[in-house]
């Protein structure tokens, strides 16, 4: 009789997600903070780094909300104002190695903060930057392609990366 080893098997398989678990927020916690130049808390019910806002003299809060997949990492820059929530600005980073890279950076003035809007910019953004890409390599991309692409490498960043 041959005895299984699908516990075992299991186990190993439970350990192997877990270490890369443990080691994606390792890296989080040692390469964020240096980005952002301050400490980061981590925002379970919007599955997002904050870090630490200063308030102006005019009592206005800024901070940066992050992102993170493998492959980018997205910066917005929030204003809190008296009466709205403003997006400043947002700087896409792809991984270079263990190194980020800008890819992209747009900034905005007195424009009212929203989610889906935000992440709209944020598509819009990486494919203008991969269309320069397949553009200086002589490579012909669709539109629909480039924008596809777009869209599943964002929507990478908002997904649960730590449980």
């Amino acid at each position: 009789m041959v005895k299984s080893n699908s516990s075992s098997n299991n186990t190993t398989a439970v350990a192997t997600v877990s270490n890369k678990r443990n080691a994606l927020a390792n890296v989080i916690v040692k390469s964020l903070p240096a980005l952002s130049g301050s400490d980061l808390t981590y925002n379970a019910e919007k599955n997002l780094y904050l870090t630490t806002g200063y308030t102006s003299a005019a009592g206005n809060t800024y901070f940066k909300a992050i992102r993170f997949s493998e492959n980018l990492a997205v910066y917005l820059s929030i204003g809190v104002g008296y009466c709205h929530t403003f997006l400043n600005g947002i700087t896409l980073f792809a991984w270079d190695g263990t190194k980020p890279r800008m890819i992209s950076q747009k900034s905005f003035n007195c424009h009212f903060f929203n989610e889906h809007d935000a992440e709209e910019h944020c598509v819009l953004m990486l494919r203008d930057f991969l269309e320069g890409q397949a553009k200086l390599m002589g490579a012909y991309v669709t539109e629909k392609q480039l924008l596809s692409h777009s869209r599943q490498m964002i929507s990478e960043t908002y997904q649960r990366r730590l449980a």
